[in-house]
């Protein structure tokens, strides 16, 4: 019995692992595949606003205590603060970018970051495109410089969506969306808007993860696989679970926006896509593929790789350019002296001019119903209402602390 006792005690002592049961932080492996706390020693997110567009953030988590600004609601959400999530998806994904580890707990990518909850769903509703819409040009009002899209719609792209996507373009924002987990060849709204980072998942070791999504427009990849986060009492008695998906996969990337935003200040939304692209790890095939885009996202690799500066986002479709004829020069060259002409009689003058008055007329017709036409052309149908899904029934699995 004694012996025993001491080679417990010194197992206790040599090998701690062997002696006390992983802390939540230690659980999280793709803490480990990201370089996350090599990342932090370098930049921690501090002063960026993540916008967390999704199922609200449990306000009482103590990973996120300090980290949460005041939120609002859309949708079946509407009238409240953001701060109530039934769901628990999005407490996880706020936690995965900037959970604090309180007392062992879970870390997020960004734990210096603030985040600002945006609820478009409530009491287990599901999210809806206008929702959605709403919730993103409220984030970039109030100041979010990334927007977390941890959902997919399976449905047509609306153009309310869209015109929301850009917005936040126009206001120097990085938008990170989910491919979707269905293991189909087709990614799904928003993440198949042009200039959004969308994200598709892994498993240990940067294989592809089986569930995920693919597409030509895949952007960059990240851990999906059993990713140990911070949930809602409700869902879980412990407080945390493992969870996969493209959800998660997303938040960790808009974590490493965070960081790069953070270390680098003068960067412009489309130049720090730009280091999330260019310092990816080639996962496949050398250069983007359908799979995982340009590859693993890289925190480190993002703040400290020499990557040339650019004029725009590197997602966004290129410019348009202007097919009408140049302007007329500024100053018109003087025209040639002629003889001038012999004046024609006063009745000739007046026939000419009542004709002249007739086609000014009838162009000022032709014109006006031109452009009623060209008017109901472009006037868009109204969108269809569309609904996403929510996670289904093993999303979660809850974890021991």
């Amino acid at each position: 019995m004694a012996r025993a006792l001491l080679v417990a005690v010194l197992l206790a002592v040599l090998v701690p692992g062997a002696a006390r049961a992983q802390t939540i932080e230690e659980q999280q492996w793709h803490l480990g595949e990201l370089g996350v706390h090599r990342a932090h020693a370098l930049s921690r997110g501090d002063g960026v606003l993540v916008a967390v567009v999704d199922s609200g953030v449990d306000d009482t988590r103590p990973d996120l205590a300090g980290q949460l600004l005041p939120g609002t609601g859309f949708g079946s959400a509407a009238g409240t603060d953001g701060t109530e999530d039934t769901d628990g998806h999005g407490t996880a994904m706020a936690t995965l970018i900037a959970g604090r580890a309180v007392d062992g707990g879970a870390l997020g990518v960004a734990p210096g970051a603030k985040v600002l909850p945006v609820s478009v769903g409530a009491d287990g509703e599901n999210f809806t495109l206008d929702a959605v819409s709403q919730g993103i040009r409220w984030a970039v009002d109030r100041g979010a410089k990334v927007i977390n899209l941890s959902l997919t719609s399976v449905a047509t792209l609306t153009p309310d969506l869209l015109r929301a996507v850009n917005y936040a373009f126009d206001h120097d924002v990085v938008v990170v969306a989910g491919t979707g987990n269905a293991g189909e060849e087709h990614v799904g709204a928003p993440a198949n808007i042009r200039g959004v980072i969308a994200v598709s998942g892994t498993v240990p070791g940067g294989g592809v993860w089986p569930d995920s999504n693919t597409g030509p427009e895949t952007v960059l990849a990240a851990p999906a696989r059993e990713i140990v986060t911070a949930v809602p009492l409700s869902v879980s008695d412990t407080g945390y679970a493992a969870v996969d998906g493209t959800s998660a996969a997303t938040a960790l990337v808009s974590g490493a926006a965070a960081l790069v935003r953070a270390a680098h200040p003068e960067l412009d939304a489309g130049n720090v896509v730009n280091r999330l692209i260019m310092s990816a790890k080639d996962l496949l095939d050398p250069g983007r593929d359908r799979a995982t885009g340009y590859g693993l996202v890289d925190p480190v690799g993002a703040l400290t790789g020499d990557v040339a500066r650019v004029e725009r986002n590197p997602l966004a479709p290129p410019p348009r350019t202007s097919t009408s004829a140049p302007p007329a020069p500024a100053v018109a060259p003087p025209p040639p002296v002629a003889a001038a002409p012999a004046l024609p009689d006063a009745g000739t003058r007046a026939a000419v001019a009542l004709v002249g008055l007739l086609l000014v007329v009838l162009g000022v017709l032709a014109v006006c119903v031109l452009l009623a036409r060209a008017s109901r052309r472009q006037r868009p149908a109204p969108p269809p209402v569309t609904t996403l899904p929510p996670p289904s029934d093993d999303f979660w699995r809850p974890t021991a602390p």
